[in-house]
């Protein structure tokens, strides 16, 4: 956590990434900016009917909703709802509600929490990763 031992981080001063899609926004705060492995928080926020394809992640997690309302395959879940998944446990789609939907996740380990397509997803993946290949 480098030498003062903590970090305040204002709202204004959030820095936001785009997601995979365009109406998804994300931060990532490591718990420990010394450590790769350590916990990753990641605040997201996602767009009105925003669609994220079936996937899963190389590390545990636990999600909880802030605002809004997500489907996860067939579960809807809103505010103060939490999730907990195992590493590789698959799940998905997950389909955004029509007000949008802000999420913090905290990933056990950072080095496992990329997302990993799974079915149609990972086949698209690939596909489009061949594509990318020059020959």
């Amino acid at each position: 956590m480098g030498a003062r031992g903590h970090r305040d981080i204002f709202a204004k001063d959030i820095v936001w990434g785009k997601g995979t899609g365009d109406g998804i926004d994300y931060a990532r705060f490591l718990m420990d900016e010394d450590d790769t492995s350590s916990p990753l928080v990641i605040l997201t926020k996602f767009a009105p009917g925003e669609v994220v394809a079936p996937h899963t992640h190389g590390t545990n997690y636990f999600e909880y909703v802030i605002e809004g309302q997500q489907t996860v395959g067939k579960t809807l879940f809103g505010p103060g709802d939490v999730r907990f998944a195992k590493a590789g446990t698959g799940y998905g789609p997950i389909t955004i509600g029509p007000d949008g939907c802000t999420v913090v996740i905290v990933f056990q380990n950072a080095t496992g929490a990329n997302t990993i397509p799974l079915g149609k997803a990972k086949t698209d993946a690939m596909a489009e990763a061949i594509a990318e290949v020059d020959f």
